[in-house]
């Protein structure tokens, strides 16, 4: 959602950029290509927070895709306070990809004409990256970043080789939001992602009442200033 600064562990890792992903919390995804949940577009980006609660479980998110489009996705393990967090394994399902990988390793079965990259977990986690605004901190992962050769629809495909249950983060998308609507509820995002991570909301209650109180003290001034023009 916003921008990333060096966790005090290290810097950085190159390549890794969240600005400007909106954030998704979505009832749980089906569990094949049929029952599939459908999103927008796999263009715009966006932070899909979800969760295995149960063991074996898959999640599977899809769209339309057109001929040539960009399909781009990075897998991120959330640092929760209280633990919970998964590493899983995701791929990108699609008809004709230039390229295809472990394809066996798929929980799911494929139609005809279609093939898959599937980015396994890593076998460790090395710098965790932190957001500036929301203080949460994500160990990046995997990255798929592919494009159709032909239109149709478009899958991603989620879950954990080891049947483990927690949370996990993907980002999906490439484009920017253009909306003033994506930028007017970043306070509201802030909130929800806080909540996500187990994590004190406290400084929005702060925050809130020194709006009101700033607010309070401007009104009462002008309204005396106006009293005293009478």
């Amino acid at each position: 959602m916003t921008t990333l600064n060096p966790s005090q562990n290290g810097p950085v890792a190159p390549g890794i950029d969240l600005a400007g992903s909106r954030p998704l919390f979505p009832r749980r995804p089906g569990d094949d290509l049929v029952s599939s949940l459908a999103l927008p577009d796999f263009g715009a980006k966006r932070l899909i927070f979800g969760r295995f609660t149960q063991p074996g479980q898959v999640h599977v998110y899809s769209t339309r895709c057109r001929a040539g489009e960009r399909l781009r996705a990075r897998m991120f393990v959330p640092v929760l306070p209280r633990g919970g967090a998964v590493v899983p394994a995701f791929a990108v399902v699609a008809q004709s990809l230039p390229y295809s990988a472990d394809v066996q390793k798929l929980p799911v079965d494929l139609p005809a004409g279609y093939s898959a990259i599937v980015a396994p977990p890593p076998s460790e986690l090395l710098q965790p990256v932190e957001d500036i605004l929301t203080r949460v901190r994500y160990y990046p992962g995997p990255l798929v970043d592919t494009r159709t050769l032909v239109g149709g629809r478009c899958y991603l495909v989620v879950w954990s080789p080891h049947n483990h249950m927690g949370k996990y983060v993907l980002q999906i998308g490439h484009r920017w939001p253009l909306r003033w609507t994506y930028w007017a509820q970043i306070p509201f995002f802030w909130w929800q992602i806080r909540g996500w991570f187990g994590l004190s909301r406290a400084m929005a209650y702060t925050v809130g009442a020194g709006a009101l109180l700033v607010a309070g003290v401007t009104t009462a001034v002008l309204l005396n200033g106006r009293g005293k023009k009478k």
